[in-house]
């Protein structure tokens, strides 16, 4: 079976160490970035199927590498990790898939990168109910339409 090729970019090592060891355990991890602009060449090279972001980089922030990415033609479903949750609703109506806060990452980052890979929307715990008032279901098919009610 296809392993999901994923790519990770986090500007604390320790963080992308974290996540790359979550995520080595479901996917194969192509690669890493420790900022925006490497996330952007490392994508370009490597097109992976999902890519994971720290929100706040050096050089190019997480959803401004997903511009640029975009800009070149490639729509890579993005998934972004933040310790600042009140970041989700800009990153989802930016274009992500997914927003999971760090202290999530060791029991949601996995179902996001898989719901992403759908093209669906996940929103971790940690997200919802500190970025976006206080929806029930974890995975929010209708996140867009209903911050857009609110």
């Amino acid at each position: 079976m296809h392993k999901l090729r994923i790519l990770v970019a986090d500007d604390h090592g320790d963080v992308r160490w974290a996540i790359i060891r979550f995520l080595s355990e479901e996917f194969d991890v192509v690669g890493s970035a420790a900022d925006g602009r490497s996330l952007v060449d490392a994508a370009i090279t490597l097109v992976p199927d999902v890519i994971v972001s720290d929100v706040s980089m050096p050089l190019l922030n997480g959803p401004e590498a997903m511009d640029e990415l975009r800009a070149t033609g490639l729509d890579i479903p993005f998934v972004f990790v933040s310790a600042d949750a009140t970041r989700v609703e800009e990153c989802i109506e930016a274009g992500g898939m997914g927003f999971v806060q760090k202290t999530d990452i060791g029991h949601e980052l996995t179902r996001a990168v898989g719901a992403a890979n759908r093209r669906e929307v996940y929103l971790s715990r940690g997200a919802l109910g500190a970025g976006c008032g206080n929806y029930a279901p974890t995975w929010y098919p209708g996140f867009r339409k209903a911050i857009s009610a609110v």
